[in-house]
């Protein structure tokens, strides 16, 4: 016996909608398993795509005992489980089977009237694909047209510029700022590789030793970003953005990403102005400090230096004045007073040079490059620390072949630097040892190579990659606060040099100043001969 019951289904179904006069009307079962009344209106709303209007009159649950327990009470649509019943009291115009039950499909055919069309489960999972498949399109278009819109806003923009390229480096799609950069018409870029585009180049950018962000895109599917430096033949410098961005992969599995430049020239060089000034303005305030550090650690040693000479001044200046106070002067003493006048004048010259170069090393002052004769230049810091290198027992040797040309540079800082470098050795080796600085000429004879090696106890391995960064020192606290190494590698940096360095714990240390040999077409200031 059929089981009746009446039951509302949810609002917004198709039954419940007002039907055009256009659209044909039908009445309709449908005809499940468990859980069927539930279906019922996402069934009917994969069916809205039809050119009908249906009014669902009857659900049929196959078995009595999968009928829901309790229903509402609002007659709208009868549920029961007697489908032959049903079908001969209610002739439905169409019959919607959510099962694949064959025999029952088969049974229909024999009971239902002519006029009653029969949509099978195949027919009804193929309309509820399409539905679901076109909700998927409209939201796909939707997206495809927010994309168009940002990629015409960036295409549009006067400063940016973008291009999509392939996993074969080729381009895809390229707006007009990249085409007047580069003389081409979009075309004629479409297709080729961007390293040809960009650079003119047969070989990727990797290869030719820069950097290629799309590379990174491809190998970790994230976003980079990066700034870029370009200069000009007009001497002007423009700076980029670059922003790389993964694409989603085509139909094919194909994967590409977009690149977006953008030119920030206008902000960010005032920006770089300002920090490159206040760098200049940080070293040269380091730099001093360094110089004073070195100028007391001279001042010290210049003491001895100076003492001695001092003393014997003093010494021959009261053997002359108790000769004088006798009254009577032999010959022999005059000649005697001709041997101490020579030596107080060749010892207060002595300490006048050392007080001048001690003077001059302190004198502050702007980068002032000349030809820089390196002899006269390492007399004056043996000068200045030959008295230490005595009285600590350290052996200096000087290596400096006939026709080695003058340096370019400020002959006070080369001065600072060589000196930094010997005092640094001097303090390695407090129990003496050997320092040997050598000067040659390099491979093409525009540079001049300064070589300062020590016996000493070297530089812990493990300090050696920071040795030229601020404030790393392997000296005692109190000692040094590490600028010197830092100091040097700067002004050697400013000079166009470079400052290198090898170092062994236990055998000593060797840092090598390449600078670049004076050349008379710089119409630079005459050699600076100074001793």
């Amino acid at each position: 016996m059929a089981v009746v019951r009446h039951v509302k289904l949810a609002s917004g179904r198709p039954g419940a909608r007002k039907r055009p006069a256009e659209r044909t009307a039908l009445n309709a079962v449908i005809i499940g398993g468990k859980g069927i009344l539930d279906k019922a209106s996402s069934i009917l709303d994969s069916l809205s795509s039809m050119n009908v209007d249906l009014r669902l009159t009857g659900v049929v649950c196959m078995r009595k005992q999968d009928l829901p327990e309790r229903v509402g009470t609002d007659v709208d649509v009868h549920l029961v489980s007697n489908y032959r019943k049903f079908v001969r009291e209610h002739p439905p115009d169409l019959v919607i089977l959510a099962t694949r039950n064959r025999r029952l499909h088969q049974d229909l055919l024999r009971i239902v009237p002519t006029k009653t069309r029969i949509l099978d489960s195949f027919a009804l999972e193929a309309l509820q694909n399409l539905k679901r498949v076109s909700g998927q399109l409209g939201t796909t278009e939707k997206k495809l047209h927010t994309v168009e819109v940002m990629k015409q806003v960036l295409m549009a923009g006067s400063e940016v510029s973008t291009m999509v390229i392939d996993e074969n480096f080729r381009v895809v799609d390229i707006n007009n700022i990249i085409l007047t950069k580069t003389r081409m018409t979009r075309k004629g870029c479409l297709g080729r590789a961007c390293h040809w585009v960009i650079n003119r180049s047969m070989e990727p950018c990797f290869r030719m030793g820069g950097r290629c962000p799309a590379t990174e895109v491809f190998e970790t599917g994230r976003s980079t970003h990066s700034v870029k430096e370009e200069r000009r033949e007009d001497g002007s410098t423009r700076y980029y953005t670059i922003s790389t961005y993964p694409l989603p992969e085509d139909e094919e599995g194909r994967k590409s990403v977009l690149i977006v430049w953008k030119d920030v020239t206008t902000g960010l060089a005032r920006v770089l102005d300002r920090q490159a000034r206040n760098m200049r303005q940080n070293f040269t305030h380091v730099l001093h400090q360094d110089k004073m550090t070195a100028l007391g650690k001279l001042a010290a040693a210049a003491v001895h230096d100076i003492n001695n000479p001092i003393q014997g001044i003093l010494t021959f200046a009261k053997l002359m004045k108790e000769a004088l106070d006798t009254n009577s002067i032999s010959a022999e003493q005059i000649q005697r007073f001709r041997t101490y006048l020579e030596l107080i004048a060749t010892e207060s010259s002595r300490c006048g040079e050392i007080l001048k170069s001690l003077l001059s090393f302190a004198r502050l002052g702007t980068l002032q490059k000349s030809a820089v004769e390196l002899n006269p230049l390492l007399d004056e810091i043996l000068l200045l620390i030959g008295n230490r290198l005595e009285l600590q027992g350290i052996v200096l040797t000087r290596v400096m072949p006939d026709g080695v040309p003058a340096v370019h540079g400020d002959r006070n800082q080369i001065k600072q630097v060589l000196l930094n470098l010997m005092l640094n050795s001097v303090e390695a080796m407090p129990e003496g040892g050997v320092i040997t600085v050598s000067v040659e000429t390099g491979h093409n004879s525009d540079r001049v190579k300064v070589t300062v090696s020590d016996t000493g106890t070297g530089i812990p391995k493990a300090v050696q990659p920071q040795v030229f960064e601020p404030f790393v020192t392997t000296k005692e606290i109190g000692k040094g606060v590490g600028l010197g190494l830092s100091v040097a590698y700067g002004i050697v940096a400013q000079h166009g040099g470079m400052l290198e360095m090898q170092s062994e714990e236990g055998k000593g240390t060797k840092f090598v100043v390449t600078l670049p040999a004076y050349r008379m077409s710089r119409q630079e200031p005459g050699i600076d001969r100074r001793s």
